[in-house]
């Protein structure tokens, strides 16, 4: 029998405090709700008062942390997979970035790029990963330490795949990920250059 867990987030960044990435599928660590045990199966409706944005997720309980009798308890929640956590996820980085939200789901990806920043005139080509993509952006993860501050929010950038190119501008960055939108508004070319990368 699934149960189902409603919980509030006040903002963007509380409920980036909560989430677990960690977990292949993201998932949430929640004060403990009365009444769940590990393996549970659950239906998760949050809520971002912030913005009244409302989300509904499936997942199950995959831990709960030993807590003193006199602490609060927590449990661990994994979203199952194909769960659209990453627009959860998205919703809270845009507000606490103040970038607008994703409006396309990303699907998993674990792929070498090759890119170059587009103004500049720089043509020498750095490298990373694409570990995942939508229609409209992607997220990068620089492959070297060094680079991580070359590539700064703003920046426009060129994404070079096998036979293909594709703009992009970062809109956020986090440790070595940069969140990367697609500039070109014709989705045949994004998927084009998708494929090409397969």
């Amino acid at each position: 029998m699934t149960k189902v867990v409603s919980v509030t987030f006040p903002n963007g960044r509380e409920l980036l405090g909560s989430y677990w990435g960690l977990l292949a599928n993201g998932g949430l660590v929640l004060p403990e709700p009365q009444g769940l045990r590990e393996g549970d199966s659950v239906t998760l409706e949050v809520m971002l008062a912030s913005t009244d944005q409302r989300y509904q997720l499936k997942g199950r309980v995959v831990r709960k942390p030993p807590h003193a009798d006199d602490a609060p308890g927590t449990v661990v929640i994994a979203f199952d997979p194909g769960e659209p956590h990453d627009l959860l996820l998205s919703a809270a980085w845009a507000e606490t970035e103040n970038v607008p939200p994703r409006k396309q789901r990303r699907f998993p990806l674990d792929v070498d790029i090759r890119f170059h920043p587009t103004l500049t005139g720089d043509t020498n080509e750095l490298s990373g990963r694409l570990v995942n993509v939508s229609l409209g952006g992607c997220c990068l993860r620089l492959a070297r330490h060094g680079e991580h501050h070359n590539v700064t929010v703003g920046e426009n950038l060129t994404l070079i795949s096998r036979r293909s190119k594709l703009a992009g501008v970062v809109r956020w960055s986090e440790g070595s990920c940069r969140g990367i939108e697609f500039q070109s508004g014709d989705e045949g070319e994004v998927e084009h250059f998708v494929k090409d990368l397969q």
